[in-house]
């Protein structure tokens, strides 16, 4: 490495050094070469000197300037968050609470869930289609239809022919549809 880039190498490196940031082979290498370079060691001394001189100042400033107590102590009541004793005294009454709760939940046996039944409208056969050979195999999609669609289809129903409601449509294995349904009340 030329010494031009070697000597870049130590400015680069004063800052760490100064903070103790160093690993041990760099604070070797950068000994060997201020040993060896006497403009870096020059260099070293005078950033020494100031980072000494500022460190100096600061402590000397912080010396000075000492906050009050009645400073700090306010400062730490901002940054700590008070302790609250109603949050104690209501601990065991919750703790209560919570057991009395999982001894119910495990004593009452649960309630049988409500069966729905669900009355599905029985699908409507497209009167011009053949009807769906039972050893087809069929399949329902879901769809939005025009109530056009559905009137012109034959299905009975009394609503706005652009209107577009949901349906199912039993749709055969020759991609035509065989029968529709209406889902939900949209009768």
């Amino acid at each position: 490495m030329s010494d031009v880039l070697q000597c870049g190498r130590v400015l680069e490196m004063l800052p760490q050094w100064a903070d103790g940031e160093l690993s041990a082979d760099e604070e070797s290498w950068l000994n060997g070469h201020v040993g060896e370079c006497s403009e870096c060691a020059a260099t070293l001394a005078e950033f020494t000197a100031l980072d000494g001189q500022l460190t100096g100042w600061g402590q000397l400033m912080a010396r000075r300037n000492l906050p009050s107590r009645e400073a700090r102590e306010r400062l730490v009541a901002r940054l700590m968050p008070p302790a609250h004793v109603w949050n104690i005294r209501w601990m065991p009454a919750g703790a209560a609470a919570l057991a009395v709760a999982i001894v119910l939940a495990a004593i009452v046996p649960p309630r049988p869930a409500a069966i729905m039944k669900r009355e599905e409208t029985p699908m409507v056969a497209i009167p011009y289609l053949p009807p769906l050979d039972p050893r087809e195999n069929a399949t329902i999609v879901r769809m939005n239809l025009r109530v056009g669609t559905l009137l012109a289809m034959g299905y009975k129903m009394s609503a706005d022919p652009d209107r577009v409601v949901p349906a199912e449509v039993l749709v055969g294995e020759d991609g035509r549809a065989h029968a529709v349904r209406l889902v939900g009340s949209s009768n």
